[in-house]
């Protein structure tokens, strides 16, 4: 909000410029937040942009931007700093409006203009051959908190699940569970090579000895499809019932069987081929994605005749743009990096811009309990499942835990302190601030201070050093919304929240709420309830709870 109209401003200086006759084509309008609090609430290296493109000095152009900006009265004072930044102080009366917005007009306050009409957001797609482990659940908060944000905003946004039910390791599964069922029967049978050995298997396995007159009327033809039907539905039922207890629901589960069925891998090599786009080469078909800038050219059909994954997932991804997406994001394990080019190649061949995709790589998570690494399941003998972690710290430390850090860098997850009821605890940190919040409140109306009086407080009264760090925080909200729409890091939020409990309990710690003054008291309570909206509208977004009491 403030950050964009500071944009404004400095973008109509700088057209200023340019009608002066100095050359600013192609230069971007950046507004900084400082790392140091002298450096001012905001912060531009515009000066230096323009100086570096005409050859003046930096301070020159920083002294005649600030001459001609229209300041609208929202600062305190603007200084030209160093070799030619321009640094913004805003005014108190800004910052106590702030309040206003946000605990009367929340939706206004956080907008963000949205040029899309439709936005997929694609996460958690696993292949349905087990259960859900509990590193695939950093891809599903990523993608459920984005989709989150973006529906925060108004904006139209779908949650999308593709099932991977088609290909061998579909069939592995069912033959999988197959040498289960003969196995618990004490019958001798070769287990598949490269089969699924969970133990879950064994479970659906007993389940089956009900069935048993019904299987043995079928013939080798009928018990393939059955026990790989079975399997892949309970696989199904049992992620959609994990991820629904996770805080996750779908808008679509997307069947790859369905674009085989309706001819999608045919359409897609049928628009290749026309467009030029696809050769024979040792009976196989290939993509020449090499014309796109991918490394290799890549293989669509094997020489049997058998489509590729790529093809399927070209295939999906033009589904996704028939249907009407216009954003389409998917989030993917770190281990698809090299898909990447590919996909969006891909994109372009068929005739669409490559920007209308962006992936989202997720590194994996390392499971410990204090400085010990966990790598088995005590309940299963092998990895360890999302529900098995969820029953033991609850889902709300796992979501905070698995946005804390950047999508690309590798995770640390410590049960012992995800449990903690302790400040050392992110999560709890952030949540006891809400609940903080919500207390001070009650105690205000158990001392007959009445809610409804606070819309008449006098706000300016709010001058002390912790209360302007309080709202210089509040006022940022937005612009940490707008960062994360822009650059997909999700990890920003809860940061920031992070850092609005903390102002927060200083806050309460060296300025008294409910004193003597009633004026006063009235105007910390704004600011109290102000903090709580704020903490309850980004804990929402990233799918957590608002406790109002611990």
């Amino acid at each position: 909000m403030v950050r964009e109209k500071i944009k404004k401003i400095l973008g109509e200086a700088l057209k200023g410029l340019g009608e002066r006759g100095l050359n600013v084509n192609g230069i971007e309008v950046i507004v900084e937040i400082p790392k140091q609090k002298e450096f001012g609430d905001y912060s531009t290296p515009l000066p230096l942009l323009v100086a570096q493109k005409n050859k003046k000095p930096p301070l020159e152009i920083a002294y005649e931007l600030v001459n001609n900006l229209k300041t609208e009265n929202i600062f305190e004072k603007i200084e030209i700093a160093g070799p030619g930044f321009i640094n913004f102080f805003v005014s108190n009366q800004l910052l106590i409006n702030i309040i206003k917005y946000i605990r009367k007009d929340l939706d206004n306050f956080v907008k963000i203009p949205n040029t899309y009409k439709k936005i997929q957001v694609e996460f958690g797609s696993i292949n349905p051959t087990g259960p859900m482990h509990i590193a695939h659940a950093r891809g599903v908060v990523i993608g459920d908190s984005l989709a989150n944000l973006f529906r925060r905003l108004g904006w139209n946004a779908e949650k999308e699940f593709y099932i991977n039910d088609a290909g061998n390791q579909i069939d592995l599964l069912g033959e999988s569970l197959y040498s289960r069922y003969l196995e618990i029967q004490g019958i001798n049978h070769e287990f598949p090579k490269e089969g699924y050995r969970g133990e879950y298997l064994k479970d659906l396995a007993y389940e089956l000895l009900n069935e048993k007159e019904k299987i043995d009327t079928m013939d080798g033809k009928e018990k393939k499809e059955f026990f790989k039907e079975y399997a892949l539905n309970k696989m199904l039922e049992n992620i959609k019932k994990t991820l629904q207890n996770f805080g996750v629901e779908y808008d679509c589960w997307f069947s790859e069987k369905s674009l085989h069925r309706e001819g999608k891998l045919n359409k897609v090599l049928e628009i290749l081929q026309e467009k030029g786009y696809i050769y024979k080469k040792d009976s196989a078909i290939w993509f020449s994605s090499t014309k796109f800038g991918d490394e290799d050219d890549r293989v669509l059909v094997k020489r049997d005749g058998s489509p590729t994954y790529f093809l399927a997932d070209i295939a999906y991804h033009l589904d996704k743009i028939e249907r009407g997406f216009d954003w389409i994001i998917d989030v993917w394990g770190a281990d698809h990096h090299a898909h990447v080019k590919r996909m969006k190649a891909s994109l372009q061949a068929l005739g669409f811009s490559p920007d209308i995709l962006d992936i989202i790589l997720v590194q994996m998570v390392r499971l410990l309990r204090g400085k010990e690494e966990v790598k088995i399941s005590k309940r299963t003998g092998d990895f360890i499942t999302l529900e098995e972690v969820q029953e033991e710290v609850g889902k709300d430390p796992i979501r905070f835990f698995f946005l804390l850090r950047s999508s690309d860098s590798q995770l640390d997850f410590d049960i012992d302190l995800a449990k903690k009821q302790a400040v050392d605890n992110p999560v709890y940190y952030v949540q006891y601030a809400h609940a903080r919040c919500c207390s001070i409140l009650r105690q205000a109306q158990e001392k007959n201070i009445n809610l409804e009086d606070l819309d008449s407080a006098d706000l300016t009264l709010l001058k002390d050093n912790k209360e302007k760090e309080l709202l210089i925080l509040l006022m940022r909200y937005p612009d940490k919304l707008r960062d994360i729409v822009r650059t997909l890091e999700i990890h920003l939020l809860p940061h920031y929240l992070l850092d609005l409990a903390t102002a927060f309990h200083t806050f309460y710690d060296s300025c008294r709420v409910l004193t003597e003054d009633r004026k006063l008291t009235l105007a910390r309570l704004n600011l109290v309830d102000s903090v709580r909206i704020i903490i309850s509208d980004g804990l929402k977004i990233l799918g957590i709870s608002s406790p109002e009491r611990m």
